[in-house]
């Protein structure tokens, strides 16, 4: 699930494995958690390719701190206006 919610404390993380199932992310502290796809995105091809990508170019991504959840936009951008 993307969440759209400015108020939500988040955390940046690397993807470090990826496969059609779940995501291994390790935090700045160098702990490793599970990111939570939707069950949308658990059947979306693009999607999974896509989180390989950014696993392969070790991009940060935002994610929520509790729940460890993708943001629908990053940390640079404008929160979208609903």
């Amino acid at each position: 699930m993307l969440l759209d919610n400015s108020k939500i404390e988040t955390i940046a993380v690397q993807l470090v494995d990826v496969n059609e199932s779940k995501m291994t992310a390790k935090t700045e502290n160098n702990d490793l958690i599970q990111i939570k796809p939707s069950a949308v995105a658990k059947k979306d091809k693009s999607f999974w390719q896509s989180m390989k990508d950014i696993a392969k170019a070790k991009i940060w991504l935002p994610v929520t701190k509790g729940t460890h959840q993708l943001l629908q936009y990053d940390w640079l951008s404008a929160t979208p206006v609903i």
